[in-house]
């Protein structure tokens, strides 16, 4: 029974992208910044799914925090994310916050797939 026990929760399909590496910031969007606040560019970031029917707008995330190098989990805005794609997640310690956050997670590889879709669809 500990065997089972330890094999549940090994790997599990996310959506994943990274942060953007320049994006419009200020009154009008009249300066570019690096990345954002807690992401440096290119930050690997693991997507939950829709949480508040924004439209996916904002986005819980998790990934390495630019001052600490530790994970967080953090909203971010869905312009900050780019190169969606759709892997199997096995470090386990973005298993273990995605499988014990209280937010809705991913249910299968179709779930996250047919997602993507939407999203190339909506960003075209």
């Amino acid at each position: 029974m500990q065997t089972e026990d330890k094999q549940e929760g090994q790997s599990q399909w996310c959506l994943i992208g990274n942060i953007v590496a320049e994006r419009p910031f200020g009154p009008e969007g009249s300066e570019t910044v690096l990345g954002t606040k807690h992401f440096s560019p290119g930050t690997k970031v693991y997507c939950f799914p829709p949480q508040w029917g924004d439209g996916y707008e904002q986005i819980a995330v998790i990934g390495h925090h630019r001052g600490s190098k530790k994970f967080v989990t953090l909203v971010v805005n869905s312009k900050s994310v780019e190169n969606w794609r759709a892997k199997v997640v096995y470090n386990p310690e973005v298993l273990r916050r995605l499988q014990k956050s209280d937010k809705r997670n991913w249910v299968s590889q179709e779930e996250v797939e047919t997602f993507l879709e939407s999203i190339h669809k909506n960003r075209s």
